[in-house]
């Protein structure tokens, strides 16, 4: 009896530190984002997290944070940049902070069509600015393409014409490009975060917020704000960028596997998006918002304000000099 007791004893131990170096050796990845729980956004990255444990027989997991729950963007890249197992969207605007060029797929009314974006992201010109990104910055892009949709602007009061958005406080995103172009529009640009915006609305804070329709009603703005202005003044889609050191301590087998399940889940994503964005509109109107486009001659005028933002971006050095003519020679193969 004593020997068989000790037999069960030596198999409870050696079982013991199998389970503890499994849970030594497992690897966790924290997705975090500023959307939604239920964005399509959100709904990708739930998506992702499904694909990589079922790829990976469960040795990756990854957690999904909405609703900016471990905190800003900035703070977000510096947790990676120091190593962290942080996982964070930044589009082309917050990465031009680390790879200035990026910044130009941000631009105001660069493209009107979303093969524009694969173009580009398909590009070596792209690939040369990732590059940059890993080896110089410690940022690495896992997965990009994730289309975050057409800016529209929502107000107060409704916007027709350049004359009617001078001095008001529109909420932006907290990056360069987003507070320029919209001082560039004569707007009071405001930057805060996206959880900010609804009582900030409701206060009297901001006059008015840009993004695509699937974020402005997921986020309940249409209960504080009744205007919307089909300006369509970007294009955006999003990546998601790790730290280079943190990268490196994952095997190259689950590397591999992260970046294919990124590829469907970004595929997920677009998909939710254009399905949902094609009920925003009724659902907005619905809620008692009133929608609004911009004639031929202030959809110009508009676009003429803001295209100001390449060359002044070009001639102060903060872009390669004709970095807007190469882009849209992307664009045009």
């Amino acid at each position: 009896m004593k020997k068989f007791l000790a037999i069960l004893l030596a198999a409870m131990m050696i079982l013991s530190l199998v389970i503890t170096a499994s849970a030594e050796d497992a690897i966790v990845i924290k997705i975090c984002h500023e959307q939604v729980d239920g964005d399509p956004i959100d709904q990708g990255c739930d998506k992702w997290a499904e694909l990589v444990a079922e790829k990976t027989n469960g040795a990756v997991t990854i957690e999904v944070y909405p609703s900016s729950a471990l905190g800003k963007k900035a703070d977000l890249i510096e947790m990676a940049l120091n190593g962290k197992n942080i996982v964070t969207i930044a589009d082309g605007s917050y990465l031009m902070d680390y790879v200035p060029d990026f910044g130009v797929v941000m631009g105001p009314f660069l493209f009107d069509d979303w093969s524009a974006m694969y173009k580009i992201t398909g590009s070596d010109w792209w690939a040369e600015q990732a590059e940059k990104l890993d080896a110089e910055e410690g940022l690495k892009i896992i997965s990009t393409n994730w289309i975050y949709g057409e800016r529209q602007l929502m107000t107060n009061k409704p916007i027709t014409s350049l004359d009617d958005i001078k001095g008001l406080k529109i909420r932006v995103p907290n990056n360069d490009i987003s507070v320029t172009m919209f001082n560039l529009l004569g707007a009071a640009s405001t930057p805060m975060a996206l959880n900010e915006v609804y009582t900030s609305l409701q206060q009297g804070v901001v006059d008015g917020v840009e993004n695509p329709l699937t974020t402005l009603y997921n986020n309940a703005f249409q209960e504080v704000c009744k205007y919307i202005t089909m300006t369509n003044h970007q294009m955006t889609f999003s990546n998601w960028i790790i730290g280079s050191d943190f990268w490196a301590t994952i095997p190259e087998e689950y590397q591999q596997i992260i970046i294919e399940c990124g590829e469907e889940a970004a595929a997920y994503n677009n998909e939710l998006y254009q399905a949902q964005s094609a009920d925003m509109v009724a659902a907005l109107e619905a809620a008692g918002v009133t929608f609004s486009e911009l004639d031929e001659e202030n959809y110009a005028a508009f676009k003429a304000a803001c295209v100001e933002l390449y060359a002044n971006y070009e001639a102060n050095g903060t872009w390669t000099a004709g970095l807007y003519d190469q882009i849209q020679a992307i664009i045009a193969e």
